[in-house]
C-alpha cells in the first residue's frame, strides 16, 4: 500500500541534518526575533503614547498647520510597531518572496497571503504619511503653484498613492503558486534554510517566472515613486524658502516657514536613514542570490527600531514638545529638591 511521502519533511529529516549546520544565533530563531521586535515595542510604546498627547495638547497656534500631518504620521507609526511585534511578526526567507508570520492574527487563523498583504499596506500608508508632511509643508507656501489649492485635491492625491501601492501589488495574491513545488524550488536556491522553514506554515508569495518579476518590478516602481515625490515636495520648499524670496511674505512669516522646514527635515532624516537599511539590505540580496536568516530579521527588526524613531524625533525636534519634556524633568527634579529642603530644616529645629 503506498503513503505520500511529503518531500519537504522527509528533505529535513534525510538530508537537512547532513549538509546544513544549526544556527544557533539569537536573531536566527523564531522566538529571538520575535522577543527582540516586542522588547523594541514594550520600549517605544510609551514614547508613542507621550508624543501623540504632545501633538494633540502641546501644540502650539504656529503649528496648526501641520498637526494633523504629524498625528496622521505618529498614529501609523505605532499601528505599524504593533503589527509588527504583536500581531503580524514576517519572518522573511529572502531573498524569496516566502516566510510565515507570528502573532494573534496567526493564532487566530488569519491566511499568511492575507496577513502579508496587511503588513504591505500599513507600511504603504506609513511611508505615504511621511510624504505628507513634505507635502504640507509645500503647500503652505502660498507662492508654489505646485501646492493643493483644496483640501478635495490632497484626499484624491492620498488615495490615488494609497491605491497605487495596494492595487499594483494585489494580483499577485490572486496568482499564488502551487506551495510544494514553490517550497522546493527554494530549497534549490537555499539548501540550508532556518529549520522554521520546515517546521513552520511557510507561504510563498513568488518563486520564479512572471509573478516574480511582476513583484520585483513592482516594489522597485512603488519605491521609485514615492521617493520621487518626497523629492519633488522638498525641492518645492527648497526654491520658494531660500532661492525665489520675494517681499511679499513678511520676514516673520517666512521665519516661521524655515523653521518649521528645518523641523521637518531633522524629523524625518533619522527614520528615513534607518528605513535604507532593510532596503539596502534587500537590494542587495535580490542581485547576488545570498541568505543570512539574521540579515533577514534585521530588516524587521529595523523597522521596528524605526518606528519608535520617527515618534522620538517629533519630541525632540520640535521645540514646543521639547520644552514640555524639559518642564516635566525639571518640575520633578524641583519636587524632590523641595522636599529635601524641607526635611532638612525639620531635622535642624528638632
Amino acid at each position: 500500500m503506498s503513503e505520500n511521502i511529503d518531500p519537504i519533511s522527509q528533505y529535513y529529516k534525510n538530508v537537512y541534518p547532513s549538509i546544513c549546520t544549526p544556527d544557533d544565533r539569537f536573531l536566527a530563531s523564531k522566538q529571538g526575533f520575535v522577543y527582540t521586535c516586542r522588547v523594541i515595542e514594550l520600549i517605544a510604546f510609551p514614547i508613542q503614547i507621550l508624543s501623540t498627547y504632545c501633538i494633540l495638547k502641546k501644540t502650539p497656534e504656529s503649528m496648526k498647520p501641520v498637526k494633523t500631518s504629524l498625528i496622521n504620521l505618529n498614529i501609523w507609526c505605532t499601528i505599524n510597531a504593533i503589527t509588527f511585534a504583536f500581531f503580524i511578526c514576517p519572518f522573511l526567507c529572502y531573498p524569496y518572496f516566502a516566510g510565515f508570520s507570528i502573532g494573534i492574527l496567526s493564532s487566530l487563523g488569519m491566511s499568511m497571503s492575507t496577513q502579508f498583504f496587511i503588513l504591505i499596506a500599513i507600511n504603504s500608508v506609513m511611508v505615504i504619511s511621511v510624504i505628507m508632511l513634505f507635502e504640507n509643508r509645500s503647500s503652505l507656501i502660498h507662492r508654489n503653484k505646485f501646492r493643493f489649492k483644496t483640501e478635495t485635491d490632497r484626499i484624491l492625491w492620498i488615495i490615488a498613492n494609497a491605491v497605487g501601492c495596494g492595487g499594483t501589488i494585489g494580483p499577485v495574491f490572486f496568482n499564488l503558486p502551487e506551495q510544494l513545488e514553490a517550497k522546493l524550488l527554494i530549497l534549490k536556491g537555499v539548501p540550508c534554510p532556518a529549520k522554521e522553514f520546515f517546521t513552520e506554515p511557510i507561504q510563498v508569495l513568488t518563486t520564479e517566472g512572471f509573478w516574480n518579476t511582476y513583484m520585483t518590478v513592482t516594489c522597485t516602481f512603488i519605491y521609485i515613486l514615492l521617493i520621487f515625490q518626497l523629492i519633488f515636495f522638498t525641492s518645492c520648499c527648497v526654491y520658494y524658502l531660500f532661492i525665489s524670496k520675494t517681499s511679499q511674505v513678511s520676514s516673520q512669516t517666512r521665519r516661521i516657514q524655515v523653521r518649521g522646514f528645518y523641523g521637518i527635515v531633522f524629523q524625518t532624516v533619522i527614520p528615513i536613514l534607518l528605513m535604507m537599511i532593510p532596503l539596502t539590505i534587500f537590494a542587495n540580496k535580490k542581485k547576488d542570490g545570498s541568505y543570512d536568516q539574521v540579515q533577514n530579521n534585521v530588516m524587521i527588526v529595523t523597522v521596528c527600531i524605526q518606528n519608535g524613531a520617527t515618534s522620538l524625533s517629533i519630541l525632540l525636534v520640535h521645540h514646543p514638545y521639547r520644552k514640555f519634556l524639559k518642564s516635566l524633568f525639571w518640575s520633578s527634579k524641583k519636587n524632590e529638591t523641595s522636599v529635601v529642603h524641607v526635611t532638612s530644616e525639620v531635622s535642624t529645629r528638632n
